[in-house]
C-alpha cells in the first residue's frame, strides 16, 4: 500500500510502465540510517525503477529534461537572487531599527524582532534554493533548514553522516528542496532523517503521525505531469524534480512493507 495525502492506495495499481523515475520496494529501509549508510543490500530490494527510454523521455514533462533547463534555471536564479538580495537588505534594515528603537524588550518590540529574524532566514534558504552559491558543507546546509520544516513542527536528522562532508554546488538546492518536501510530508511535525552512502545515493525519510508525501510528487513518479500552475507545497516539488533534472541526479520512492511514506532515494551522478 502506498499512501498519498492520507489516503492509502494498492501500489500494484500504479502505472510504473511510464515512470520518469520509480519506485523502489524495500524491506528494510532502516538499514540506510542504521547500517553504515550503505542502504539494505540486493538482498533487500526488489527494484522496481524504471529507466527511461527515448520514447518516455519525450512525454516527461518540460521541468524534467535536463536538457532544456539551463536558460530557464539561469533566469530563475537571477531573478529569485536579486530578490533575495533585495529583500535581504531591506529585512536587515528593519532588523536593526527595531534593536535601536527605543521600548526594546516590549511584547510588540520582540514579535517584530522574531519575525524579522524568520524572514531572514527564510530568505537565506531561498538564496541556497536557487542553488549558485557554491559548495557547502552538509552541516551548513542542514542548519539553514532551522526551524524551516514544516513550520518549525519537524526537524532534520542526519546523525550517520559527516556534518564536514563536501556537497557539489549542484547538489545543495537539491538536497535542500528534498528536506523541504519531506518536512512537507508531516502536516502534524516529526523528523526528516536523512541517509544513505553519499558516493552513490542519499536517502530521505519522513517519519510522524500522518506522514504521506505530496501527491504531485507521487504523480510526478508514476509518470504524471507536473502542476502547470503550482501552488502551496506543490511548489517546492516542482522544484525538487526541476533541480534533479538539471543537477543529474534520479528520484525514485522505495516503498517498505507497512510504511506509510516511504524513504525518497536521490541517486547521484556517475
Amino acid at each position: 500500500m502506498l499512501e498519498i495525502d492520507g489516503d492509502s492506495i494498492a501500489d500494484d495499481g500504479l502505472d510504473l510502465a511510464g515512470a520518469p523515475f520509480g519506485f523502489r520496494r524495500v524491506t528494510d529501509p532502516h538499514a540506510w540510517f542504521d547500517g553504515g549508510g550503505h542502504g539494505p543490500g540486493a538482498n533487500a530490494v526488489s527494484i522496481l525503477q524504471r529507466i527511461p527510454s527515448a520514447a518516455m523521455m519525450q512525454g516527461m514533462p518540460r521541468a524534467m529534461l535536463s536538457d532544456t533547463l539551463p536558460a530557464e534555471l539561469r533566469l530563475v536564479r537571477l531573478i529569485g537572487l536579486r530578490l533575495c538580495h533585495d529583500l535581504g537588505g531591506v529585512v536587515g534594515t528593519i532588523g536593526n531599527a527595531l534593536d535601536m528603537m527605543a521600548g526594546v524588550g516590549s511584547e510588540a518590540a520582540v514579535l517584530a524582532q522574531d519575525a524579522a529574524a524568520v524572514l531572514r532566514r527564510r530568505l537565506l534558504v531561498w538564496r541556497a534554493l536557487l542553488g549558485g552559491q557554491g559548495e557547502a558543507t552538509l552541516g551548513a546546509a542542514l542548519a539553514l533548514l532551522e526551524g524551516q520544516l514544516s513550520g518549525g513542527r519537524s526537524t532534520a536528522e542526519a546523525g550517520g553522516l559527516d556534518p564536514a562532508l563536501p556537497l557539489p554546488e549542484p547538489l545543495v538546492p537539491v538536497l535542500l528542496a528534498a528536506l523541504l518536501v519531506g518536512g512537507d510530508a508531516l502536516p502534524r511535525g516529526g523528523r526528516v532523517r536523512l541517509g544513505g552512502d553519499a558516493r552513490r545515493e542519499f536517502v530521505v525519510w519522513p517519519e510522524g503521525q500522518r506522514a504521506a508525501w505530496p501527491a504531485s510528487l507521487v504523480r510526478a513518479l508514476t509518470g504524471g505531469p507536473l502542476p502547470e500552475d503550482p501552488i502551496g507545497r506543490d511548489v517546492m516539488v516542482v522544484w525538487l524534480c526541476t533541480v534533479a533534472a538539471a543537477a543529474g541526479v534520479r528520484l525514485s520512492l522505495a516503498l517498505p512493507s507497512g510504511e506509510g511514506a516511504g524513504p525518497l532515494l536521490l541517486a547521484l551522478p556517475g
